[in-house]
């Protein structure tokens, strides 16, 4: 029997040999038998979905701020970690809000891409002081002196530069598939296990895909405040930047674009995956994933951030400047840990030298 080495057992991944008795394709390790034809479409459909196709990006070219808007703006640079912030001329732009580095310089606004579009702050600073607030109550762990006042004074509006990609997706999924029987024969239980390749494929759109433009704002930090609402965003106009600052992209839309191809594939393998239902197992095969028709656009997010040092640690909150959503590391501080572990050790040993008396003074235990 020749071995059919281009084809695997669906089942335990084996190779395949082909039967010349029973005319089929049999697996020398599972027992299992397979049509030539169903194993033929199998392999198919798996070559058919080994590689995405490449997406290309339709960008419009953006001639940057015009001279009426350059003069009512100003450019600050952080000598500390290099971030490059735009401000209207009457922003104070004391300190970095991405390193707290207190250097920063004013300058000359040249050269800044002009974004399509802002979403305006709807989070006022106290609702961020307060949020902050709230972020920490409770922590009996926290520093004394870390909620001092002048450190939430430092709490910036900042608007954030995202590329928006929008996209038609048109998918062709397979997954590995299972259903368990399981009878009693005599003194026997009998498990019979039948395998499946489940195949899915249909078309999304995707509108407003956002990914980080800035490699001073964390990817992590600016997904976990999602979601915002790109619906809602304004036309550009510098009036937005009164009494805020904002961060010019340093990654264009192509270095953004992997990001961007990762998040859309993601959603649509997990919504391809959410169809395949009434089995025990699933697991993905394969996957092609084509997109088309792809826009993108650069909006600027509002983000309240506060970038701190204690012990020669930094910390970053942030607040997501539309909904309020907010995020942040806490630091700990290591002696207050120890006194409340000291605290709970003697209440329970005072609990427990307690409840031992009582019970000796009624008698339980003698």
């Amino acid at each position: 029997m020749p071995t059919a080495s281009r084809y695997r057992c669906p089942c335990c991944g084996a190779a395949l040999v082909f039967s010349s008795q029973t005319q089929q394709l049999s697996c020398d390790s599972c027992g299992n038998s397979f049509p030539l034809e169903t194993i033929q479409a199998v392999a198919d459909a798996q070559a058919q979905n080994d590689q995405n196709d490449q997406m290309t990006w339709e960008t419009q070219e953006n001639a940057g701020f015009t001279w009426e808007e350059s003069g009512k703006l100003r450019a600050y640079r952080c000598e500390a970690c290099g971030a490059e912030i735009v401000a209207d001329a009457d922003t104070a732009a004391t300190s970095c809000v991405y390193c707290g580095n207190p250097s920063i310089l004013p300058g000359v606004l040249s050269g800044a891409y002009r974004p399509e579009a802002v979403l305006p702050f709807q989070k006022s600073k106290e609702e961020a002081v307060a949020a902050l607030k709230k972020h920490c109550s409770g922590k009996r762990l926290l520093p004394r002196g870390f909620m001092d006042g002048g450190r939430l004074e430092k709490i910036t509006g900042i608007y954030v530069p995202f590329w928006l990609y929008e996209a038609d997706a048109e998918a062709d999924c397979t997954f590995n598939a299972t259903r368990t029987h399981v009878r009693r024969e005599g003194q026997y239980q009998v498990t019979r296990t039948d395998h499946f390749l489940v195949r899915r494929g249909g078309r999304m759109g995707f509108r407003q895909v956002p990914v980080n433009g800035s490699t001073k704002a964390d990817d992590s930090m600016m997904e976990s405040i999602e979601p915002f609402a790109p619906d809602e965003a304004k036309d550009f106009s510098v009036g937005y930047l009164s009494g805020f600052q904002a961060q010019r992209h340093d990654l264009d839309a192509a270095a953004c674009e992997p990001r961007a191809n990762e998040r859309i594939r993601a959603s649509v393998a997990a919504a391809m995956a959410a169809t395949v239902t009434g089995y025990a197992s699933v697991t993905p095969a394969h996957s092609h994933i084509a997109l088309e028709h792809g826009r993108v656009r650069q909006v600027l997010f509002p983000v309240w951030m506060l970038n701190t040092r204690w012990k020669d640690q930094t910390y970053t909150f942030a607040m997501n400047g539309q909904t309020g959503k907010f995020i942040g590391d806490l630091p700990t501080d290591k002696g207050r840990f120890w006194e409340y572990l000291l605290g709970i050790t003697l209440g329970v040993g005072l609990g427990g030298t307690g409840l031992l008396y009582l019970l000796l003074s009624m008698g339980v235990i003698g």
